[in-house]
């Protein structure tokens, strides 16, 4: 019993352990969950401020128009007139963050330039080491770019779109190009110092200009889709900014709800933990009071066995105790058994002879009758004279008194001997004493010794009786013994048969009643 109450501790216990590690990993999941939400809001915040800040930084398409000179319309004017101020022409004014490299930069940020623009004069001036004529100029002027022009360009800013790795020119750098390229042809032709073959002619100048109406028709609808860009571009912006506004709320939000899941959650932890203590306290005090009492019976059923171990100890003994009384109690009744059936021998033996006596009594009376009788005849006869049988007669009569008399004697000590053998047959039967006695001569063997000279005489009636009653009598008192001796014997079964009866049932053989009697 206090194993299983141990056992059933120790299973709650871990329950309770189990649940409280299941709730520490719930929470540390839910922190971790909460911390993934942050990082991404976080992450997608920096992304769209990272797109923010390069739309911010790039001018928009009205400012870029605001300038006389990044105007595209303003291009045909200025190449129909023919002139410039020279302000326009200084090339520091090109160089500048707000010039027209700046705004080629710009519009580079939303498409590129044609490739065949030129860019082969710097400050307005020709380089000496490379004439050029009226035509070869314009052809080369529109389709080709010189590599070395990228080389003294700024660096492009960090904010403005990526760009392929050719750099491309803007269109007021190259209305600027081509307006001084025209100013420097029509001051050569005017000075009068070149031949006539390198004067432009009028068809030439045409196309000239037909071709960059065409270039700025191109850049106007690049400005123009540059334009839409820009206002696409400005619409998601706000319509990113209004999703981060909604996201930074929702992240405030989820942070007050992950706050408050936090001290629900410890307060809850705290409650479980609490109300564990207290179930672990009122089991662990369930336990000791159920072990105290389990105590307390295993005390008293240990006392209990330690008594029982002795009672069996002393039951064991006494079992051996009766046990050796019933073997000897066994034995006695064997030997008292034994004894019996040599008591009964002997009675019988005795009773056989006692038989032979009477018969011989019997022939000894009937003797003595007919010589009775014959006396008296003789002594009522008047005296005869005398005979010579006289003598044997006489002598006839001792004889036969004198056999009559040992006869007598011999029947006293026959019933003396069986008085004896009685007193000794009993004693020795209350003595413990077993044995068959020494048997005495019996009256035939004695009867069988005698000699016919011990006969003398005969004996009288009265002694006769009386030793016929001496007889009887002697019957009677062995008869009386016979009877003593049976009821002791009949005690004795009595005895057994009230306290071990399994003696009986198992060893005891019932005697016949003849052999009793």
């Amino acid at each position: 019993m206090p194993t299983s109450i141990s056992g059933v501790v120790l299973v709650l216990r871990s329950d309770v352990i189990e649940l409280i590690r299941f709730i520490e990993a719930w929470w540390k999941g839910l922190l971790l969950l909460a911390k993934l939400v942050l990082f991404c809001c976080k992450l997608f915040h920096q992304i769209l401020y990272e797109v923010k800040v390069p739309a911010m930084m790039a001018p928009s398409v009205f400012q870029r128009t605001k300038s006389p000179r990044s105007s595209p319309g303003n291009l045909p004017r200025k190449l129909q007139n023919g002139t410039e101020p020279p302000g326009q022409l200084d090339p520091t004014a090109d160089s500048s963050p707000g010039n027209s490299i700046s705004d080629a930069e710009n519009f580079e940020c939303y498409g590129e330039a044609d490739g065949d623009v030129p860019v082969t004069l710097e400050n307005g001036t020709r380089s000496p080491g490379n004439p050029l004529n009226r035509h070869s100029w314009t052809r080369t002027s529109l389709r080709r770019t010189p590599p070395s022009h990228q080389e003294n360009l700024p660096h492009r800013r960090w904010g403005s779109m990526r760009h392929s790795g050719k750099r491309q020119i803007g269109s007021n750098v190259l209305a600027s190009q081509l307006y001084r390229s025209s100013s420097f042809n029509s001051s050569g032709c005017g000075s009068g110092g070149e031949p006539a073959d390198d004067m432009y002619s009028d068809v030439s100048l045409e196309e000239d200009v037909q071709g960059l109406n065409y270039k700025v028709q191109l850049l106007q609808q690049q400005v123009t889709s540059l334009a839409d860009t820009q206002s696409t571009a400005d619409e998601r912006y706000a319509r990113a900014k209004a999703e981060n506004a909604v996201l930074q709320a929702r992240v405030h939000m989820l942070d007050e709800q992950i706050r408050e899941i936090e001290s629900r959650c410890e307060e809850s932890i705290a409650e479980e933990k609490r109300r564990s203590r207290e179930a672990i306290t009122r089991i662990e005090r369930d336990r000791d009071s159920q072990i105290a009492a389990l105590t307390d019976r295993l005390t008293a059923a240990e006392t209990e066995a330690s008594h029982l171990k002795q009672e069996v100890g002393r039951l064991r003994g006494v079992a051996e105790t009766l046990q050796a009384n019933a073997e000897n109690l066994s034995r006695a009744h064997r030997e008292a058994q034994e004894q019996v059936g040599d008591l009964a021998a002997q009675l019988s033996a005795a009773r056989e002879a006692e038989r032979r006596e009477r018969e011989a009594a019997a022939a000894a009376g009937v003797l003595l009758a007919a010589a009775r009788r014959d006396l008296l005849a003789l002594r009522d006869a008047p005296p005869p004279p005398p005979d010579p049988r006289l003598d044997e007669l006489t002598k006839e009569l001792v004889l036969l008194r004198t056999q009559n008399k040992s006869l007598s004697e011999a029947q006293e000590e026959l019933q003396a001997q069986i008085l004896t053998r009685g007193v000794e047959e009993g004693r020795s039967l209350l003595d413990g004493v077993s044995g068959p006695l020494v048997a005495t001569n019996s009256l035939a063997h004695e009867l069988s010794q005698m000699s016919d000279d011990q006969l003398e005489g005969s004996q009288t009636q009265t002694e006769h009786d009386i030793e016929l009653e001496k007889l009887q009598k002697a019957l009677k008192e062995q008869q009386d013994v016979n009877v003593q001796l049976r009821n002791y014997i009949d005690g004795i079964l009595l005895a057994i048969v009230e306290n071990y009866p399994q003696l009986l049932e198992v060893k005891y053989q019932k005697q016949p009643p003849e052999n009793l009697s």
